[in-house]
């Protein structure tokens, strides 16, 4: 699900639950750009730097999800989650070796406090500040996306070897360019220290 306004912030909901579909409608009724996503589907080319992202899969994959989202590094991160599962994810992100700059980027629970609530009721929170911050200015639109060539074949800049540039080999985003590599360690080893990887391959 997608509206066509291209000037309004690019909301992405990732999640396929009641409360995901009410947002995603809800917000296309107030002119923002919604892509409605299955945890399973998304990927770094769901989203970009100025993608507003909630990811609501509610316990089904969130781990995998939220890497992938802050690999992305999007505008805004929120999670439809309570705050002792927010707690846990931010273990998790920090075991992973994320900075703890980055975990605070994160939201969660995402939405204005409105005490107990029916899942309708939670999309009405979230939606709600989204629309605050969006008033206060804090999200880009989305602008106009031009395509750019990806490399088919790129160097995976921990061991050298030549791999493909696709969804399967654990592409990584850092500052403005996105690094792939032939295995989860050698994104993990770059993840933790990618100035020394970049200094080594430029020498």
């Amino acid at each position: 699900m997608c509206s066509s306004d291209l000037t309004a912030p690019h909301l992405v909901i990732v999640g396929r639950s009641p409360m995901a579909i009410t947002l995603s409608q809800m917000a296309t009724l107030l002119d923002w750009r919604v892509d409605l996503i299955d945890g399973r589907e998304f990927t770094q080319s769901s989203a970009t730097g100025r993608s507003v992202v909630v990811v609501a899969t509610q316990g089904h994959g969130d781990e995998d999800v939220i890497e992938t989202v802050l690999a992305i590094n999007p505008a805004y991160v929120g999670v439809v989650a309570s705050a002792r599962r927010g707690e846990a994810l931010r273990g998790y992100l920090s075991d992973r070796g994320f900075d703890r700059s980055v975990i605070d980027r994160i939201r969660v629970p995402v939405g204005l406090d409105l005490g107990h609530t029916t899942h309708r009721e939670v999309a009405v929170a979230v939606l709600a500040e989204l629309v605050q911050r969006r008033a206060a200015g804090e999200f880009p639109s989305a602008g106009l996306v031009t395509s750019v060539a990806r490399p088919t074949e790129v160097l995976d800049v921990v061991c050298g070897m030549t791999v493909p540039a696709d969804d399967d080999h654990y592409p990584f985003q850092h500052e403005d360019s996105t690094y792939w590599f032939c295995c989860p360690g050698c994104r993990y080893s770059f993840k933790k220290d990618p100035a020394s990887f970049l200094q080594e391959a430029s020498c």
